[in-house]
């Protein structure tokens, strides 16, 4: 549970995070928000959800700067020429400058979405949008909730069938295919259940007749707006400095991505990363 902030106002300031990371492409930016977003990962889990994605983090980080690396022929600093037969590629500075911030954006994208899973729940989704939640938002919020249960179905329903010498793995692709076709009859029929159950459940509490009631503990603070505003200020000067800053404007993503950060830029990023990094009141409560 959020202490302090309202959930609308941490989505938000997250929101902004998201939004910078896709919005920089110059390594030192990057490099300046990645320690930010990973101290606040390891506040939250001490970084155990994201360990459990370095396995699939470390081969794409690979797969995009040696993609970038052969691939791409924008560049002005060569650093090696590989001859094959009948072509020449070209590996130039840049080109590994610019896979390396790549991955960084996908390092950062990743632990902010992480963030966002800790702070909040899939429970907590519809009070981002408040009264204004309809039943869109309310069919992502179910769906999301009900899809780790039917990996945990699935599972289960693997086990009894291989207990039983039902084997899925093992054969032809066509025979593989035979034998999944339990698993999914199961699987569809456990699912209907559930959702037959939550139908019930939802028309024994009246959703749907007339205008609901509303329930919320969570209030909008002085705090919310302060950081709203802090998050939408950054935001908007993180957008002019790109589009009216010195020479950005003129420069590829090859160039900008060896481009130092200038000291505006420095002090942004530093003033956004004082609420997460205090932590005043983004932190957990214990319930």
């Amino acid at each position: 549970m959020l202490e302090k902030y309202h959930t609308r106002s941490v989505a938000i300031y997250l929101l902004t995070w998201f939004l910078l990371a896709l919005l920089y492409n110059g390594m030192a930016q990057l490099m300046l928000m990645l320690p930010v977003v990973l101290f606040f990962n390891y506040r939250l889990d001490r970084l155990r959800s994201l360990k459990k994605m370095v396995s699939y983090i470390i081969p794409l980080a690979l797969l995009i700067v040696a993609i970038n690396a052969l691939f791409n022929q924008n560049g002005e600093l060569l650093l090696a020429a590989v001859r094959i037969p009948g072509y020449t590629i070209a590996i130039y500075r840049e080109t590994i400058v610019f896979g390396l911030a790549m991955t960084i954006k996908l390092v950062l994208i990743l632990a902010i979405f992480t963030v966002f899973n800790q702070l909040i729940p899939i429970e907590k989704v519809m009070d981002i949008f408040g009264r204004f939640s309809g039943p869109a938002i309310l069919m992502v919020a179910i769906s999301a909730r009900l899809t780790p249960e039917l990996a945990v179905r699935a599972r289960s329903i693997s086990q009894v069938q291989r207990s039983r010498g039902v084997a899925v793995r093992g054969g032809g692709q066509a025979q593989r295919i035979r034998k999944l076709g339990p698993l999914v009859f199961n699987l569809l029929r456990a699912s209907l259940q559930t959702a037959l159950q939550m139908a019930e459940a939802m028309q024994a509490r009246g959703y749907g007749n007339g205008r609901r009631s509303i329930y919320c503990q969570e209030k909008w603070g002085t705090r919310d707006w302060v950081l709203v505003l802090l998050t939408t200020l950054v935001l908007g000067l993180a957008v002019a400095g790109c589009y009216t800053g010195e020479g950005l404007q003129n420069c590829s993503p090859f160039q900008q991505a060896g481009l130092p950060a200038r000291w505006r830029e420095v002090l942004l990023l530093l003033f956004l990363s004082l609420p997460s990094l205090t932590g005043s009141g983004l932190s957990l409560r214990k319930v």
